[in-house]
């Protein structure tokens, strides 16, 4: 294209998360698939099995009530914790699906330059944005 003042030339436009690791998280999303995956955030290193977000907010909900020692507030916050898995709290109000930006990870683990696996005694569950990434491999890093 042309101008007054010379040529101008193109730029594709660069969003801030990988296409290809949101259509992942999106297949992961949409049922029960689940596999291994290490990303890299922030210089750091997580590891573990990519879930959908119904199966992140259902167990994440079931440890968490498991906290509570009345059987009625426990079955009330992992009922709450469920709904954000439902598919309809993922809609927008014209019902179109909201954009995907964070991914859910079972037995996630955190490893630094050190290489020591954080926490060393189990994984986590763990929710992270996928803006933040900047990388990933499939399959779960494990020590030697």
């Amino acid at each position: 294209m042309k101008t007054e003042n010379g040529d101008i030339t193109a730029v594709a436009r660069v969003d801030d998360k990988d296409w290809f690791l949101e259509d992942l998280v999106g297949l992961v999303n949409s049922g029960e698939a689940s596999f291994g995956i290490t990303l890299n955030v922030g210089g750091f290193l997580v590891s573990g099995y990519l879930i959908g977000r119904k199966q992140y907010f259902d167990s994440f909900g079931n440890e968490f009530a498991s906290m509570f020692k009345s059987p009625e507030d426990a079955e009330s916050v992992k009922s709450s914790f469920a709904a954000y898995g439902d598919d309809t709290f993922n809609q927008s109000e014209n019902g179109e699906p909201v954009p995907i930006g964070f991914l859910h990870l079972k037995d996630a683990r955190f490893y630094s330059t050190s290489g020591n696996p954080l926490p060393g005694n189990r994984g986590v569950w763990w929710r992270g944005r996928l803006s933040e990434i900047s990388g990933f491999s499939l399959g779960v890093f494990e020590q030697p």
